[in-house]
């Protein structure tokens, strides 16, 4: 019988305890007069109390509808204000740090564009890029110790997460612009012969050059081994070293007048970079606002 107790039953017995009249509580609740005195016969027999009886003063409670009444309150106030209060996100106002998993090359290649569309609707908003080692990233991403997941994660292929692909990337060159024979004759040959800077990220771009490069059989001069991009300007420039980087790291060296851009003289691998999330947080006010707006600064339309 406890199943007649919810909250439509306890309203209804606030609206007499209140009232102290049933045709009074019906009105109040743009109820029927037998509706809330069905209800309430079923109240008597699931709390095996009279709860209210009839006077010339009007329906007066029991002790124990008097006991009751202060739980029943907090009850109905916490699962209305608590449970079933729609959660709601002001983008202008409210303040929210998203912690996002991203390589440093996801980081150049999507950080800037994301910052200013947030700079510009958001200015409470923060993120907060997270160097999460790939064997954690799952785990991490699935206990909520990471809101999103940035790049190229091939290992998030699980049920309970949803990616939506933001982009797709090769890899290029990047050369001095000093080294005018190298720009001149660029080749599979000279590739090859030249010395290289090997970014040794730990990410599954580096992986993915490295076997495809290897599958046909091509072996690169290492000159420098480095964990980092945001070195090469700087190194590449200044010497006959080349690098070959995602094209989107070459972009975010556009500016360089340094730096000159070459095609990869086979072929490139592609990748599909993506945006990961836990289907937890799939419904989450804020969370669908902040997908939103990344959506919209990397492929220029919105949704989640």
């Amino acid at each position: 019988m406890a199943d007649n107790l919810n909250l439509q039953s306890m309203k209804i017995f606030l609206a007499v305890f209140d009232h102290r009249a049933v045709g009074t509580a019906a009105a109040a609740l743009g109820m029927s007069q037998s509706g809330v005195s069905t209800a309430l016969a079923r109240l008597r027999e699931t709390l095996g109390d009279a709860l209210f009886i009839g006077t010339a003063a009007g329906m007066q409670p029991t002790t124990r509808a008097k006991e009751l009444a202060v739980p029943m309150r907090e009850a109905v106030q916490c699962i209305e204000q608590r449970i079933m209060k729609k959660a709601t996100f002001d983008p202008a106002v409210d303040e929210r740090e998203f912690r996002v998993a991203a390589s440093d090359t996801a980081e150049a290649m999507y950080m800037p564009r994301a910052l200013d569309v947030l700079t510009r609707t958001a200015p409470r908003v923060r993120l907060r890029v997270m160097a999460t080692a790939q064997p954690q990233l799952h785990r991490a991403l699935s206990e909520g110790l990471v809101d999103l997941a940035l790049g190229y994660f091939p290992d998030l292929m699980s049920a309970e997460f949803v990616r939506r692909r933001i982009g797709q990337h090769g890899f290029v060159c990047i050369c001095s612009a000093g080294n005018r024979d190298l720009i001149r004759d660029f080749s599979l040959k000279r590739y090859v012969e030249a010395r290289h800077v090997i970014v040794e990220a730990p990410t599954r771009t580096h992986g993915l050059l490295e076997t495809y490069l290897q599958k046909r059989g091509i072996h690169r001069n290492a000159a420098l081994t480095t964990p980092h991009f945001m070195s090469l300007p700087e190194i590449i420039s200044s010497t006959s070293l080349i690098a070959t980087v995602p094209d989107a790291i070459a972009d975010a060296f556009t500016g360089n007048a340094r730096l000159v851009r070459l095609p990869l003289p086979i072929r490139s691998p592609v990748f599909d970079a993506h945006l990961h999330w836990s289907k937890s947080v799939n419904s989450d006010p804020a969370h669908r606002w902040v997908r939103g707006v990344l959506f919209e600064a990397f492929v220029g339309r919105t949704g989640a």
